[in-house]
């Protein structure tokens, strides 16, 4: 009945009593309705006759999708801040072809998908909206498609499910989906103690899965993230709230590496985390920068709204480094009570500086060291760079061009040092490289730099106090 179409014949008689225009008129106006609704009623059968044959026609071997499957969603967490990041999408696969795909908007809200009888698998993935993602359609989805971030998109909230339901002829079958997180929280990251001179800071967190797939699984396995860090007053704390949703590790152990700029140098530190970063779980990062390991970070992984409650407490160490500069720790095994000054010597260095807080000093030294022969002509980066490589004076690392500050404070005790023998000496305003001349009656640039303008390094450190 419903695969045919039929003729409809319609039939109108009209009485005309009279020859008034008004007459003629009213009853010319009466057939345009009677016309403009018979039409209406022709399109309303073949709009009816089309939705039936979508949803309740022949599929072929005489099966009929007159079942029905209904699907709801329920958060899987324990308590009540359980929740299900929507919009939600799911698929419904008859072995491995996908039969249906749908969306669950909000909450509250059930699927009801016509099927023909026999069993099926529903795959669903929470948080996973068309603003931020590719999503595969009933043509292409197969249980390992992924679902690929826009452009400039990051991940969300992600959650999964999955549950096989059979349906049989003229039944319903109602299938109430409890979705898990596939992503970790990353909260917060707090750096301290890092040393005035570094110009930027961020962390990375690697090696993360790229994407999540229809079925569950993940794809990918090279991911990373880098949070770049903020400088905070007290020019030594560097922060960022960022509250990020990524993907777990994809291989364990995974790590946490700090990346510390400071005159044009970056230097990583690296911490193995094992199984510290799971799926599930709200992350907290803190670190302290110290002058004998680089970098001890503390961890704290929290999942009071999530997967209950964990603390994981580790040490990020130089000795323990994999990552850049791994073991070429910045600065020396420093702690004493006695803190130099000022115009003393320290490790046969002179002391330019010294900052002096309630449990530590930052001191800045002038390397005895004058290096000479370096290329100012080309790449001045490089040819410093492995001038500075060389310098090995006292248990001290981490030299670098002198800053304007430590040029002028070079200059204010030039004849307090006593050995800058040089014509002209090395250093970097902020962006670009500088020369001043210790016999100059006043500090300041002098014309261009020449081949024997010399580099007398710098180095600050951190001496704790016992």
């Amino acid at each position: 009945m419903w695969g045919k179409t039929y003729p409809i014949y319609l039939y109108f008689s009209v009485i005309v009593i009279g020859n008034s225009p008004k007459y003629i008129q009213s009853i010319t106006t009466m057939n345009k309705l009677i016309l403009f609704a018979s039409a209406l009623a022709v399109l309303g059968l073949t709009s009816c006759e089309k939705e039936l044959t979508d949803d309740i026609g022949d599929v072929g071997s005489g099966q009929v999708k007159n079942s029905l499957l209904q699907v709801r969603t329920r958060g899987s967490s324990p308590g009540s801040e359980a929740t299900v990041a929507y919009p939600v999408q799911v698929y419904v696969f008859q072995g491995d072809e996908c039969r249906a795909v749908q969306t669950i908007g909000d909450e509250g809200q059930t699927l009801n998908i016509a099927l023909t009888e026999g069993t099926y698998t529903v795959y669903a993935v929470g948080g996973a909206s068309t603003a931020d993602y590719v999503l595969p359609t009933t043509q292409d989805a197969l249980t390992t498609t992924a679902l690929a971030l826009q452009e400039g998109h990051d991940h969300g909230d992600l959650m999964t499910a999955s549950a096989t339901a059979t349906l049989v002829d003229g039944g319903t079958n109602t299938v109430t989906l409890g979705l898990q997180r596939k992503t970790m929280l990353l909260q917060s990251i707090t750096i301290n103690k890092v040393p005035t001179a570094a110009t930027a800071v961020s962390v990375t967190l690697a090696p993360l899965w790229q994407l999540l797939c229809v079925g569950g699984t993940f794809s990918g396995t090279a991911g990373s993230k880098t949070i770049a860090l903020t400088k905070q007053e007290d020019s030594r704390t560097w922060t960022n709230t960022v509250n990020a949703h990524l993907l777990p590790p994809s291989s364990q152990p995974a790590s946490i590496s700090v990346n510390i700029t400071s005159g044009g140098t970056t230097k990583t530190y690296t911490y193995s985390t094992s199984d510290q970063l799971e799926a599930g779980y709200k992350i907290n990062i803190d670190g302290t920068y110290t002058e004998a390991v680089g970098v001890a970070l503390t961890g704290t992984i929290t999942g009071a709204t999530w997967l209950g409650e964990r603390t994981i407490s580790f040490e990020f160490d130089e000795d323990g480094t994999n990552g850049t500069n791994g073991n070429d720790p910045s600065e020396p095994n420093n702690s004493s009570s006695d803190i130099p000054a000022v115009g003393d010597t320290y490790q046969g260095c002179y002391v330019l500086a010294v900052n002096d807080a309630d449990d530590y000093a930052e001191v800045t030294l002038l390397s005895p060291t004058e290096l000479t022969g370096i290329d100012y002509s080309s790449n001045i980066q490089a040819s410093t760079d492995a001038a500075l490589s060389t310098v090995t004076d006292g248990d001290i690392s981490g030299w670098e061009v002198p800053t304007t500050a430590e040029a002028q404070l070079m200059y204010n005790a030039r004849e307090a040092i006593g050995n800058l023998t040089a014509n002209s000496y090395l250093y970097h305003n902020g962006t670009g490289y500088r020369a001043f001349a210790p016999s100059a009656e006043a500090f300041g640039p002098i014309n261009g730099l020449k081949t024997s303008t010399v580099l007398r390094p710098v180095a600050t450190i951190t001496i704790n106090k016992d």
